[in-house]
């Protein structure tokens, strides 16, 4: 599948779609917490994997509650993130073009991608990539004309032949890689405390860890510093970003 760079002069920015543009996590918390009677919200998801945050469960439970989750199609129900809307408008004027780079699973979540966008964001994306994908293939939207790719390649390899001038999006691991194998900026977004830290340490649980460690916060001893990180810095909101895209030109 050919990743087309622009051609009508537009300078490309890559925005990631899960708690960017979609409040996705406070749409799993406000899930959990109807179905399973628990007080979660965004500050207690200290890591990207959920089973790594309290009141999850094991590692099977949790996998057991992601696949209700998506199966409901519960993400229907996000929220935009606030500021996506009027930020997306202000890189448009600043002359940029904002193109959809996504880890969502392309077979299982175009469908449910696709209206949410259509409802959400109407017109304002004529390209949605899904990264990392088992094929490539691609779908134009009869509604809107948007183009829905599907891509083998990463996001930091999406990004380059796009020749896209930065990276938004939420995950560390991204912005790392991306930082080690690309040329472009990432801006880390939002004051998530899942994107301070790195998700590693293999599959455990957080009631597990928390036994091992005897009640110490040890999370809060795995915060990264990203201010030596070249091509990564931290935008925490809409306004961030755009005071950052602004620095590029």
């Amino acid at each position: 599948m050919c990743l087309a760079k622009s051609d009508d002069g537009a300078t490309l920015i890559a925005v990631d779609m899960d708690d960017v543009l979609s409040q996705t996590t406070q749409c799993v918390a406000d899930w959990h917490n109807i179905n399973y009677g628990t007080n979660m919200d965004l500050s207690t998801f200290y890591y990207a994997m959920w089973y790594k945050c309290p009141g999850w469960g094991s590692v099977s439970d949790t996998l057991h509650k992601v696949k209700t989750f998506y199966a409901q199609d519960q993400l229907k129900d996000a929220l935009p993130v606030e500021g996506a809307h009027a930020g997306l408008r202000s890189l448009t004027r600043l002359g940029y073009r904002p193109v959809i780079v996504t880890a969502r699973i392309f077979r299982d979540e175009y469908s449910s991608t696709r209206n949410w966008l259509n409802s959400h964001f109407g017109s304002v994306f004529s390209t949605v990539i899904f990264s990392k994908q088992p094929e490539d293939c691609a779908i134009v939207d009869d509604e809107t004309k948007c183009t829905y790719i599907s891509s083998t390649k990463s996001k930091a390899e999406i990004c380059s032949a796009l020749n896209a001038v930065a990276l938004i999006d939420d995950s560390l691991e991204t912005a790392l890689a991306c930082n080690e194998n690309a040329e472009f900026q990432v801006l880390l977004f939002g004051q998530y405390e899942w994107n301070k830290r790195r998700d590693q340490g293999g599959p455990w649980s957080f009631d597990e860890k928390a036994i091992e460690m005897d009640g110490q916060q040890w999370w809060k001893e795995e915060d990264v510093d990203i201010s030596t990180l070249k091509r990564v810095s931290r935008a925490r909101d809409w306004d961030e970003v755009l005071a950052l895209a602004s620095s590029f030109q």
